[in-house]
């Protein structure tokens, strides 16, 4: 069975299987956002298996790319080293750290074991930031509880994190990542390279930030 902490991001990465010009209507809230994307992406995480990978690869970048605010997540998982950071090398990481993300969760997709999704309602932070309450329900055990941080600009809505029982999914990113930042001599350019390098070794595989 998949992770119970991973499936929630799962499941909406799998909307990058369906084009943002497929949706019937905008969505009017946070919460239809984020029931719209889980539903269809489930509804697409069933095929997985069937896909070649360049394909399922491919269609995870466009929802990367249409569902989630990237950039502001890269900043957010770089932490404090993104101030001190090159623009150049802050472009880079955000580019890579795409890269890092669709290998790294793209394989994982045929682990999906029939989990549905339930929105359980929303509660605003802020003007532009909105928690969508959730909850998914496994064919046994438990249902896993997921809170999705939605961000509201102009007309468009983005996830900036999820929250599993409690667990940030951006803070463990965050974590993992200045780890590596420190075991690389505490630079984003060391980072930006170890991280390509691996992009690059691990063909056949999920890529890890551990050393080998």
């Amino acid at each position: 069975m998949m992770s119970r902490r991973l499936l929630p991001l799962f499941l909406v990465l799998g909307l990058a299987w369906t084009p943002v010009t497929a949706r019937a209507t905008p969505a009017t809230d946070p919460a239809a956002f984020i029931d719209t994307l889980v539903h269809q992406g489930i509804d697409i995480i069933k095929n997985a298996k069937q896909m070649p990978d360049q394909e399922r690869d491919q269609k995870f970048r466009a929802l990367l790319e249409s569902g989630f605010d990237m950039p502001r997540i890269a900043r957010f998982v770089l932490g404090r080293y993104w101030n001190t950071a090159s623009e150049a090398d802050r472009q880079q990481f955000t580019k890579t750290f795409e890269d890092w993300i669709i290998k790294t969760y793209s394989s994982r997709f045929q682990r999906y074991a029939g989990e549905t999704v339930k929105i359980d309602g929303t509660r605003p932070v802020s003007e532009q930031i909105a928690i969508v309450l959730s909850q998914i329900d496994h064919a046994s055990g438990p249902p896993t509880k997921v809170e999705w941080r939605v961000r509201h600009e102009g007309n468009d809505y983005r996830i900036v994190d999820a929250e599993v029982e409690g667990v940030s999914m951006a803070l463990t990113e965050r974590d993992e990542f200045a780890s590596a930042i420190q075991q690389q001599g505490g630079t984003v350019a060391a980072l930006n390279k170890a991280l390509e390098q691996k992009l690059a070794s691990d063909q056949t595989g999920e890529p890890t930030l551990q050393s080998r």
